[in-house]
């Protein structure tokens, strides 16, 4: 592929990263560019794109929607006609309508529709659910996705997609404000604090973090070295037990539309 590729998304995980760096891996990505959403600084700026450029956006699910505070974000990348592949990753339950209104979103700000893919990643509360994904097969299988686009790319005439999804999409239930403890076994390593996505914990004292910036991604919970932070809130606990009892048993696969 000679076209420009530019890689955007938000990753507090990784995750989402991994897929969407598969996916351009099989496109072929030789010239690539990348736009990291998860850094706040990022989201503070403008993008464009020409009709000769193509793009990848990738986003994890929240609540069967793309994450709210990122629908802004969004509105500041425009595009010319630009091709681009959309990405939705969720923790083995379901995508809903999140993978259909990332393409809705797109294509009102000037970008036409090449394919798009719904993946898995380890769900943020807990690693009982899709622990380790996405694994060698999911990557694989990202790659594989990436190659079916390419084939795509070289047809003179390219069709539009259509995704799964409802319109009105899933109605977004308020978050209740929590944020995660830090147990005595804190080191004060900053790690947390530099990966926070929403500059919520504080550089001076790792053990504080703002409820209400907050998105539970789980970020500074999974990178901790010492291990010393985790969640208690009643509300977390009570999703986290459905999410094991219901989905930590079956395997759900990717599934893309070109």
């Amino acid at each position: 592929m000679d076209r420009k590729l530019t890689i955007i998304y938000f990753s507090p995980t990784d995750t989402t990263k991994k897929i969407v760096n598969a996916i351009a891996k099989g496109m072929g990505d030789n010239c690539v560019q990348t736009i990291n959403l998860t850094d706040p600084r990022a989201r503070s700026l403008n993008y464009s794109f020409k009709k000769d450029e193509i793009i990848i956006v990738g986003i994890p699910v929240y609540g069967g929607r793309i994450p709210g505070f990122l629908t802004p974000v969004f509105d500041n990348i425009k595009g010319e006609s630009t091709q681009a592949v959309f990405v939705a990753v969720y923790g083995n339950r379901a995508y809903e309508d999140a993978l259909l209104e990332l393409k809705h979103t797109f294509e009102e700000n000037g970008f036409v529709g090449l394919a798009a893919g719904a993946f898995i990643g380890e769900h943020s509360n807990t690693e009982k659910v899709a622990g380790g994904r996405p694994d060698a097969q999911d990557i694989e299988a990202a790659e594989g996705f990436g190659r079916e686009i390419a084939e795509k790319m070289k047809k003179k005439s390219i069709s539009g997609i259509t995704v799964k999804g409802d319109y009105p999409y899933k109605e977004r239930k308020p978050a209740v404000p929590m944020a995660p403890d830090t147990s005595e076994s804190c080191i004060q390593c900053g790690i947390c604090a530099k990966y926070c996505p929403m500059e919520a914990i504080s550089f001076s004292d790792a053990k504080i973090t703002d409820p209400l910036k907050c998105i539970r991604c789980s970020s500074c919970v999974k990178r901790c070295p010492q291990k010393a932070k985790t969640f208690h809130h009643e509300a977390f606990n009570k999703i986290t037990e459905w999410l094991i009892e219901n989905y930590s048993q079956d395997r759900s696969e990717p599934e893309w539309f070109i």
